[in-house]
């Protein structure tokens, strides 16, 4: 029987001496009495700790060759728990060397840890790692981010994308340097001897996995505002470029979690939410201090589906939950009025886009609506200068889709947008051509 395999089985008993007895004098019986009463008898996920994975890594990881991880804190570790009989640990690196990982199937002692170097990359060490689905199928990839840290010559991260990381070979589907800086020391300050910096941006942006795309915004080969869209192609099983643009609703846009909507001399700030389907914000000032409206306004920003400002920050558009409608906010006057009613008898309503124009003009999109399949209402909604509100209603087909929750939805950027003030364009499938409707 293959001694090395059996060896692990000792750290379940006792990790502290894991460099003493390797395994090799335990005699065979007694190997399949451990076994019998460390995997058999209890929950192997309570007996192998982050702790004894750090250790096993540190000497895995030399073992294959990569000796500047030398000790536990140079090793991180991420459990996957891929339901109640299938549990993995990732070890990656936490320190500036040859990036690799190593899977442990920990309800499987008999396993050899999967082994997966990050070939033809820059030493760096790994930031993070994630399980997603990010070809939105079957088959569930990890994404890890890599930070190459040269201290001023040179900072970067790259997400990497690694396809089939629990089979044999695992491979790499993905990656990109959203964050690329150079910098460098021109001269030093006469009085005070302090240098000044010059950096050179090539990317600077942030990316999002959504039901196989990625998207990455922000400053992308030097292009400010800029837009990557890449989709999984089946067929070719790679990631194909759909979409090279630039964007023009930077205030608007933002990634899940962090999203900073500036709007004239306020910001509503995406924070993390308390519950289960909620988008929390929180209104501040241009300084960070939170502004002081209604009570009852704060707490259902506090779980609000859709919310916006208009570009001169009087505006606010929420979700309230207690009138089961979309109200807009006249922080002004602070006057406070339903816009949309029966918000729950909708399956989807989109995020806000706004146009660019001297009165505030902002659309969004129901589905459902009224219980119809397959129907999408596009609305659009106009503030005049003296406080009245426009609303047109266009019964239009928009492409959507649905979750596995069946909340269901329209994307923004991909699927719909202000051009101008007057047009507004969308995709009536997901890979339909833009079509455009005039706003009079």
């Amino acid at each position: 029987m293959n001694k090395k395999k059996y060896s692990k089985v000792h750290f379940f008993v006792d990790y502290r001496y894991i460099y003493l007895i390797r395994g090799r004098f335990l005699k065979q019986t007694f190997i399949g009495l451990l076994i019998f009463l460390t995997v058999g008898c209890v929950d192997p996920n309570q007996i192998i700790r982050p702790s004894v994975i750090k250790i096993m890594a540190v000497k895995d990881f030399q073992d294959k060759g990569i000796k500047l991880i030398k000790d536990t804190s140079d090793v991180g570790v991420l459990l996957i728990d891929m339901g109640l009989d299938d549990k993995w640990y990732v070890a990656y690196n936490k320190v500036q060397t040859q990036p690799a990982l190593l899977l442990y199937h920990i309800t499987n002692a008999d396993e050899l840890p999967h082994f997966i170097p990050l070939l033809g990359k820059s030493e760096g060490k790994i930031e993070h790692v994630d399980f997603e689905n990010v070809t939105n199928d079957d088959n569930y990839e990890l994404g890890v981010e890599v930070h190459y840290d040269y201290d001023l010559a040179y900072q970067g991260r790259e997400i990497i994308v690694i396809r089939n990381p629990f089979g044999n070979p695992a491979s790499e589907i993905f990656s990109f340097p959203y964050e690329q800086v150079w910098e460098k020391i021109d001269t030093f300050d006469n009085i005070y001897g302090l240098p000044n910096h010059r950096k050179r941006i090539e990317n600077h942006a942030s990316f999002e996995f959504f039901e196989g795309y990625i998207l990455l915004k922000g400053i992308i080969n030097y292009r400010k505002n800029h837009l990557l869209e890449y989709h999984w192609d089946k067929q070719l099983q790679q990631f194909v470029l759909i979409l090279d643009k630039e964007y023009h609703e930077e205030d608007e846009e933002g990634l899940h979690g962090h999203v900073h909507k500036t709007k004239g001399n306020k910001k509503l700030i995406e924070v993390a939410a308390h519950e289960d389907n909620c988008i929390a914000y929180l209104l501040e000032d241009a300084a960070g201090h939170v502004i002081d409206i209604d009570p009852h306004i704060h707490d259902e920003l506090l779980c609000s589906r859709v919310a916006g400002l208009s570009s001169d920050g009087r505006y606010l558009v929420y979700t309230d939950h207690e009138l089961n409608a979309i109200c807009l906010y006249d922080i002004e006057t602070k006057q406070d009025r339903k816009i949309l009613t029966d918000f729950d008898s909708y399956e989807g309503v989109s995020e806000l886009v706004w146009a660019k124009g001297k009165q505030p003009r902002f659309g969004f999109i129901t589905v459902n609506h009224e219980e119809l399949l397959e129907n999408t209402n596009l609305y659009i909604f106009t503030i005049e200068k003296e406080g009245a509100i426009q609303k047109k209603n266009y019964k239009t087909t928009i492409f959507y889709d649905c979750d596995l929750e069946g909340f269901c939805s329209p994307s923004k950027d991909y699927h719909y947008r202000f051009e101008g003030y007057d047009r507004f364009i969308y995709k009536k499938e997901e890979k339909g051509k833009w079509q455009q409707l005039r706003i009079k």
